[in-house]
């Protein structure tokens, strides 16, 4: 069969070196970063590595995916904010000679914060073909909560057997006025929360926000994760494993937030903490990506 349908997987997209820190943090915030907040991000990407890994691990998806879906297929990556942008990746796409566009949104949960973005800027690129949708979440699909389960399961086996181990399960967290107005987020995660909880039958669980805005001026989901650690260690645990549930890779919320931020919070606390690995380009979240995709359609 020849190739027909093209599948864009949609991320927020992030600087490839400390150069782009500057254009990227404006284009998300939509106006003029000033020079010591992009100091202060630059000094973060400079502990994880110089860069965002983002861009890299979804292009590596969407390599890997392509070849899980087959030649009727093809994948690239298109980013809200860094390049490709969403509409280069259509416009490639179209030119390449694809008869059907289908737009992934890398985060499986809905939120008008960012799948909404995602929608609209996929919406928008040639506004006027025919052919194209857009999936908004696949959280519940059967093939990603076993992709967690196994990264779950992994992750417990770093502790001994004397340990009192809690699991928290981490997503990025919103205002509360969009799930007051009727976001479905918030039900997603913590829908994805328990049919993992409920496959391991794991018994001791928090679910916690990361990642609030820095100059947030309203309420944001909670709790958060430093005062949820702060709460489990009162309550005699001595280990913790997070698990970056909201996230499909590696970028500043997993490799600074949590291996570096909650991880020193919970070394304060003398408290044993591990992270669940990130899905990144794990064969099994691949196939759950190709689920989703021959689903759709």
């Amino acid at each position: 069969m020849s190739y027909t349908t093209a599948v864009i997987l949609i991320a927020l997209g992030g600087p490839r070196s400390l150069d782009e820190v500057g254009a990227f943090m404006s284009a998300f915030m939509g106006r003029p970063v000033p020079p010591p907040v992009v100091a202060v991000v630059i000094e973060r990407y400079k502990l994880i590595g110089a860069k965002s890994p983002l861009p890299d691990i979804v292009k590596a998806q969407a390599t890997d995916l392509e070849r899980e879906l087959g030649v009727s297929y093809r994948v690239y990556e298109g980013f809200r904010y860094s390049h490709p942008f969403i509409a280069d990746a259509i416009a490639t796409a179209i030119q390449n000679g694809a008869d059907q566009i289908i737009g992934l949104s890398m985060s499986p949960f809905a939120t008008e914060v960012t799948t909404g973005a995602y929608r609209r800027a996929f919406d928008a690129a040639d506004s006027a073909r025919r052919g194209k949708s857009f999936i908004a979440s696949w959280n519940n699909n059967p093939l990603f909560i076993r992709a967690w389960c196994e990264k779950v399961s992994g992750g417990l086996t770093r502790f001994g057997p004397g340990e009192r181990v809690a699991t928290v399960f981490t997503s990025h967290s919103i205002p509360t006025r969009y799930i007051t107005a009727g976001d479905p987020y918030r039900h997603q995660v913590e829908e994805t929360v328990h049919l993992v909880i409920e496959n391991l039958n794991i018994k001791n669980w928090r679910t916690a926000w990361q990642s609030k805005g820095a100059r947030a001026t309203e309420p944001w989901l909670e709790p958060e994760v430093e005062p949820t650690l702060d709460v489990l260690a009162q309550e005699g645990f001595t280990a913790v494993l997070e698990v970056p549930l909201g996230f499909t890779c590696d970028h500043m919320e997993t490799l600074y937030d949590i291996d570096i931020v909650h991880r020193t919070h919970a070394a304060k606390l003398g408290l044993h903490f591990e992270r669940a690995e990130s899905l990144n380009t794990d064969p099994l979240f691949i196939k759950a990506l190709a689920d989703v995709i021959t689903k759709s359609h």
